[in-house]
């Protein structure tokens, strides 16, 4: 009987498939020829993948047709210490033979004796042999290279079953899981190795990279065909399991570079996002994420095969076929729109919150930067020695690595003239940020917008700040985050400066404050808190007052809105010495002690319709 995907199969192909089952294969060999040539006959013919499972004493036990990607399997015994007794042979419509990321699954997970790919739908086909081995304490696929039939047939395959049984039995090995990744650009040397610190912040091991000096993307491969056949065997040398690109790349280009390497493909967005969604820890960000990945794999489910498989079984999947890949689609725009409606909700909070500080005249201030450029320790230094409340002085983590903190924490600090203001800790950026990404953070990226002051924090030690610097530059753009009062911060001063560092200071110093500080060492930070005050919009100045108590009003405005330095209660009313904006100086002229009272209070007044005309010069 023929198991598996029978639909459309006339059944004189149904018949003639199973004659195999009368077909018996020496032990030694990995198939009768005969099996071999008929699977690979009728997979040509009707375009769908067939397996047939093979015993040690090589009777055939079942064969299944599956479609043009997989084909199910039985369920084996995995757990016993030993393999499982079963060979498996299997066509590859697709003209490789090199064993998938979904062959080499199934080959661990059911401790296959071997697996086996036939090429089909070329002029010289070929087979790839895959063994279950023991290496180093873990259980490894040992793969072949691509082999001619009469190659293939010359493996005493009993021997080496033997051999691995023999390892398997004598430890007590788990099955290798670990992602080990080939990282592969046409751009620069540069971008690669920023490629790698992504790998290494997604625990993802990196075996090897390769530069391909190229004008512009292949549309096909990515990379040239020839390149890519070197890299397929590149990944067999080394075992990588994963090839990571340093470009985004369509579905299409995913799926022909699995069909050729035999391993899975992701590109950096991918990288990226899953990095993201690891770290996320407050449910907006956890929304944005996923808002983010789902938005991004919708285009591309047809070429995700290997990356969204549910079951990791390998060729012991079924594959998703159109029908699954509507499924697929109407799943993911149905949880789009719901994820769309939920972070409405928070941006709501998030609008009313900055509503609140912008009604309190509370100057506010970003830290923006890219990633690891040292935001979030600066961020730490500053509420740790200027927090308005001990109690907010809560740290965030933070990590010598690529997007160590995502979530965005507004804090309230005080500066050196006594003024409060918020200093908020955005995500970093990155060259090739995804845009995707861009557009769900836009409701977190709004404190930057809605900011007084950015603080353009820049890693003074990189050789490539000036590139960063560049690269924060343009997504503030478009983010429509320009012509802002900028403070650059030169970080890391105690690691030393670069070339391109000193570039960034020599260029900017005549046209904005810039600063080399240390946020480990507390270099400068005090001359940065002073830098940020000069650059707020609303100066504050200091003013002595006698308030009666029937004004107690006043009293608590002067709290609200002001920096109380002196506070006296007398007979006559409340006595104040407090820091205060124009405005709010000019409700309270009628109270003023100074000597040069009427000196203070037309300035004031100045300052007040100053301000008024700059509003309605706005509006």
């Amino acid at each position: 009987m023929i198991k598996g995907n029978v639909d459309g199969v006339k059944d004189v192909v149904l018949k003639q498939l199973e004659t195999i089952y009368d077909m018996k294969s020496q032990r030694y060999e990995i198939a009768n020829v005969e099996i071999m040539e008929l699977i690979k006959s009728v997979t040509e013919r009707i375009g769908r993948e067939i397996s047939v499972i093979i015993d040690r004493k090589g009777r055939v036990i079942e064969v299944t047709i599956g479609d043009s990607a997989s084909v199910s399997l039985p369920i084996l015994d995995s757990t016993v210490r030993k393999l499982s007794g079963y060979r498996l042979v299997h066509t590859h419509p697709n003209g490789f033979s090199r064993l998938s990321a979904l062959d080499l699954s199934a080959l661990l997970k059911m401790k296959l004796d071997c697996m086996a790919a036939i090429s089909c739908n070329t002029e010289d086909s070929r087979i790839s042999i895959g063994f279950p081995t023991v290496l180093e304490g873990s259980l490894v696929a040992e793969i072949t290279k691509e082999l001619t039939w009469d190659e293939a047939l010359a493996i005493n395959i009993d021997d080496k079953v033997k051999h691995n049984q023999d390892l398997l039995a004598d430890s007590d090995v788990q099955e290798d899981d670990t992602e080990r990744a080939l990282l592969i650009g046409i751009e620069s040397q540069e971008s690669l190795e920023e490629l790698k610190e992504l790998a290494y912040a997604a625990d993802i091991k990196v075996v090897d990279t390769v530069l391909q000096n190229r004008d512009k993307v292949d549309p096909q491969y990515y990379m040239g065909s020839g390149k890519m056949e070197e890299l397929a065997n590149l990944c067999q040398l080394t075992r990588s399991n994963v090839i990571i690109t340093d470009d985004e790349l369509s579905g299409s280009q995913i799926k022909n570079m699995e069909d050729l390497t035999g391993v899975k493909v992701i590109d950096r967005t991918t990288l990226i996002l899953e990095i993201f969604s690891r770290r996320a820890r407050t449910k907006e960000a956890k929304l944005q994420i996923e808002l983010a990945q789902l938005k991004y794999r919708m285009t591309r489910l047809i070429g995700l095969g290997l990356v969204l498989s549910r079951t990791g079984g390998g060729i012991g999947t079924r594959g998703p076929g159109e029908t699954q890949l509507e499924t697929d689609r109407r799943r993911i725009r149905s949880r789009y729109y719901d994820l769309n409606e939920e972070l409405k909700g928070i941006q709501k909070i998030r609008a009313t919150q900055r509503e609140n500080r912008y009604r309190q005249n509370m100057p506010q201030v970003a830290l923006v930067g890219y990633t690891n450029s040292g935001k979030s320790t600066l961020r730490n230094a500053l509420a740790e020695s200027s927090a308005k409340d001990a109690k907010k002085k809560a740290k965030v983590y933070e990590a010598d690595m690529l997007f160590a903190t995502l979530d965005t924490t507004t804090r309230a600090i005080e500066l050196p003239d006594r003024r409060i203001i918020t200093l908020t800790d955005t995500v970093g950026f990155i060259r090739k940020l995804p845009h995707d990404l861009i557009e769900a953070f836009k409701s977190t990226l709004e404190e930057v917008i809605y900011a007084d002051v950015l603080v353009h924090v820049v890693d003074a030690s990189s050789p490539d700040a000036d590139e960063q610097a560049k690269a924060v530059d343009q997504v503030l753009e478009e983010l429509g985050a320009v012509n802002k009062p900028v403070v650059i911060a030169l970080n890391k001063m105690d690691l030393g400066i670069s070339q391109a560092a000193e570039g960034i200071r020599d260029h900017f110093r005549s046209t904005m404050p810039v600063l080399e500080i240390s946020a480990v060492t507390g270099e400068n930070l005090e001359e940065l808190l002073e830098t940020i005050g000069k650059l707020l919009p609303q100066e504050y100045n200091t003013y002595e007052m006698l308030i009666p108590f029937s004004e107690q009003k006043l009293v608590s405005m002067v709290h609200e809105e002001g920096n109380v330095l002196e506070e006296e209660f007398t007979e006559e009313g409340t006595r104040l010495k407090a820091q205060l904006p124009a405005d709010a100086a000019g409700r309270v002229k009628d109270f003023l002690l100074d000597l040069k009272k009427d000196e203070l209070v037309d300035g004031t007044n100045n300052q007040i319709m100053e301000a008024e005309h700059d509003e309605v010069k706005e509006r």
